[in-house]
């Protein structure tokens, strides 16, 4: 028979300011003081006789009921700090909505066989420390400003220097480590002095009386002056100027700011003296223009003069006619504009120190209209009295039909180049379209590409057609009445529409159609090396019209340069999965995690951040395969490949590095405790059961967490911390997570994740 605390033990109890409770030596509660009632929210009556356990179900901390029962059986005493046991117990400081949990420190201590409440063999006196923790927050806080404020005045390229505006002659009381970079003067050897040993001598300055004037009446103030170092140099001082006021409004302090612009002056400088010089180049000139005019209006061949810079300031009539621009309106415009080769740019203008221009050069030249003609230029130079090139004389014979049989030829050379370069498949399929529309200039060309079974269209490219235009196509499926990529790919043969408007397969795009200004389509479809059918190639046109011979010729080249290049493609997609994937599980293998994980830490360690490293070994799986064979154990590796992949964000990496061995890479990480949940995550979803020909298998896991940078400060000892707490785990009892080196909490299904301090 128990007998209960005296009524004077009990109010003596409820007087105390923390709470009190006495348990017997089966852990049950036989004494509940009004505090704990208070901050609980249970009654004395209900308590009593009941464990912890049984009072708060999982909602206690699994170290307290641990330690009551030690402190009952074993006569243990132990203190769970409020740095390690935030919330032992489910208290609450305030009532209503304004409840909020208790910051707490626990005591638990043996009671002595003479204790006045027969039966009872153990207390614990909890402790309300939370307005403590948010002091020691808010100083910690505080800490942190004002360190973050003496870094920023330190770190900054401007120099900066505070001077005492109470005292005559306002002396120098700070300056910064970029002042003595600027001047030359370290801070011992400027403090108590006055900035005006700065100017020298030179006194005479309009921004002196901007700065006067701000210090007199108590203002900002900018200006630029010429100041000294301390070897006598000059350099260009931004100078600006601010009070500083006490919280009673008197003048204390001002706060200059110094920036060295000597070079941005130069540069000014520099610029103002390329400008007169232009100036008078261009003087020069226009004595000459008068003369050449005529000559240049009579010569048949294209005939430009440029300045340095490339800018026209003569154009004759044969120039006029190929662009389609009369001379006033080409006037002061770039000559390389209307040259689509930018490769070719350089050699317009005299500025850039380009190379010589090789005589014979060929490049392209667009008209007003849009033309394109085939040009062959030649160069000359002409020089002023210093024998300096001042303008360059741009001649060239219109060589586009010579050229144009070249120009194929070269097309499809440059683009197989691209693809021996394993160039990106949009970039390629781009130059190929553009290698077309130079072919055909009243046609605008694109692809259509098919899905890896030929069955939907995944993706169109087209650099001359719109984004809305090209997606109408995207996501559909192969139909032979699908415009005209349908029936191409359906049979695999070319499908030419004269009038889109009236071809019943486009009558679901016709809208789309009048807006991009598109009557007619030419499709050829592009086949593999097997004859399969791998997207289709489209030309359209602005009229209606069909393809002639030479037209038809052109689409079937660029096709079988589309095939090669989308094969090509495909295998080195496949070649670089197999490189970086693990087959089994389609999780990422070791290389590309040793990849994912030294770029994460280099970015956490950039950015202040963190993040966490899971190491999973299966338990279980062994004999799985020793009883069922592989097959089964693959069956299962799988399984759990998709599970930890469900688990994660799409942020975060999932890979395989061994037989059974697992490793999640977790970024961005806010706190430890989110980290604990993906880990119980981890745990719950790989102990369901998997189904194998009729047989139900089951594997656990043993989980090893390592946080960055707390347990490792590059990749390798990160996955080596994580690899040691997992084995920790599993000497811990498996079925379980074990944080790394510092922090020694383990979390099992049966137990609340601990939060880390």
């Amino acid at each position: 028979m128990i007998r209960s605390a005296s009524p004077g033990q009990v109010r003596l109890l409820d007087v105390l300011d923390c709470g009190v409770a006495l348990f017997d030596s089966e852990a049950r509660i036989l004494l509940w003081n009004h505090w704990m009632e208070r901050s609980s929210g249970m009654k004395a009556a209900d308590v009593h006789g009941r464990t912890l356990e049984e009072v708060f179900g999982d909602q206690v901390s699994t170290v307290l009921s641990r330690t009551v029962r030690d402190a009952c059986t074993d006569g243990l005493s132990a203190l769970l700090s409020n740095q390690l046991h935030r919330y032992p117990i489910p208290l609450t400081r305030g009532s209503g909505t304004r409840a909020v949990a208790m910051e707490q420190s626990v005591l638990v201590r043996p009671l002595p066989r003479c204790s006045d409440v027969q039966g009872a063999v153990c207390v614990m006196q909890v402790s309300d420390v939370s307005s403590a923790v948010r002091r020691e927050r808010h100083l910690r806080e505080s800490r942190t400003e004002l360190r973050l404020r003496n870094r920023a005045i330190e770190a900054p390229s401007q120099g900066i220097i505070i001077v005492d505006a109470r005292k005559e002659g306002r002396p120098i009381i700070y300056a910064n480590p970029a002042f003595t970079v600027i001047t030359g003067y370290t801070a011992e050897e400027v403090l108590g002095r006055n900035c005006k040993f700065l100017q020298g001598p030179d006194v005479d300055q309009p921004g002196l009386d901007a700065i006067r004037a701000a210090l007199s009446e108590q203002r900002e103030g900018m200006a630029v002056l010429r100041n000294y170092r301390k070897d006598g140099t000059l350099f260009w001082n931004e100078l600006l100027v601010s009070p500083v006021f006490d919280t009673d409004g008197v003048l204390t302090n001002f706060v200059g700011i110094q920036r060295d612009i000597s070079k941005r002056r130069k540069i000014e400088e520099q610029r103002d003296q390329a400008m007169a010089d232009l100036r008078q180049a261009n003087e020069k000139l226009s004595h000459e223009q008068r003369f050449t005019a005529t000559v240049l209006r009579t010569i048949g061949a294209l005939v430009a003069v440029v300045d340095r810079r490339g800018r026209i300031v003569s154009f004759n009539r044969a120039c006029e006619t190929a662009t389609g621009l009369p001379e006033k309106q080409a006037l002061g415009t770039r000559l390389a504009d209307l040259i689509p080769d930018q490769g070719a740019w350089g050699y317009f203008r005299l500025d850039q120190g380009a190379t010589t221009p090789p005589q014979g050069l060929r490049t392209g030249l667009v008209s007003h209209s849009g033309d394109r003609r085939s040009i062959r230029w030649s160069f000359s130079h002409l020089t002023n009295g210093d024998e300096m090139a001042t303008h360059l004389i741009c001649t060239g014979i219109d060589v586009t039909e010579r050229d144009r049989a070249y120009a194929l030829l070269q097309s499809e050379r440059t683009i197989l180049e691209m693809v021996a370069r394993a160039e990106p498949l949009d970039s390629l399929m781009g130059r190929l379209c553009e290698m077309i529309e130079s072919q055909l200039p009243e046609q605008r060309a694109s692809l259509t590409l098919l899905d890896a079974r030929s069955e939907r269209f995944v993706r169109a490219i087209g650099p001359s057609l719109s984004p809305d235009f090209l997606s109408v196509f995207e996501g559909r499926e192969v139909a032979p009445s699908l415009a005209s990529c349908g029936p191409v790919a359906h049979f695999g043969h070319p499908h030419y529409s004269y009038d889109v408007l009236r071809d019943p397969n486009w009558s679901e795009f016709r809208v789309i159609c009048e807006s991009s200004g598109v009557r007619s389509c030419w499709s050829v479809p592009i086949l593999s090396s097997d004859q399969a059918v791998l997207g289709s190639f489209d030309c359209y046109g602005a009229m209606p019209h069909l393809p002639d011979n030479s037209s038809i010729e052109v689409l079937l080249r660029a096709a079988r340069i589309a095939s090669i290049a989308i094969e090509r493609h495909r295998a080195a997609e496949r070649i670089q999965y197999l490189a970086l994937y693990d087959q089994l599980t389609g999780l990422a293998n070791r290389a590309l995690l040793s990849d994912r994980l030294q770029s994460a830490t280099s970015h956490a360690m950039r950015h202040d951040g963190k993040l966490a490293l899971l190491f999973i070994d299966l338990d279980g799986f062994k004999p799985i395969n020793d009883a069922y064979g592989h097959d089964a154990g693959d069956v299962v590796l799988a399984a759990v490949g998709s599970r930890v992949r469900a688990a994660l964000r799409t942020t975060d990496t999932a890979a395989r590095i061994g037989g059974d061995e697992f490793v999640l890479l977790i970024e961005d990480v806010q706190n430890a405790a989110s980290v604990t949940v993906v880990a119980d995550k981890v745990l719950r979803t790989l102990c369901q059961p998997v189904q194998w020909q009729g047989e139900t298998l089951h594997v656990g896991a043993s989980i090893g967490i390592a946080l960055f940078p707390q347990d490792a400060t590059d990749a390798d000892a990160l996955l080596t911390a994580a690899d040691d707490a997992m084995y920790r785990a599993k000497q811990a009892g498996k079925n379980r997570w074990v944080w790394g080196q510092e922090q020694r909490l383990i979390g099992d299904l049966g137990a609340e994740s601990p939060s880390m301090p």
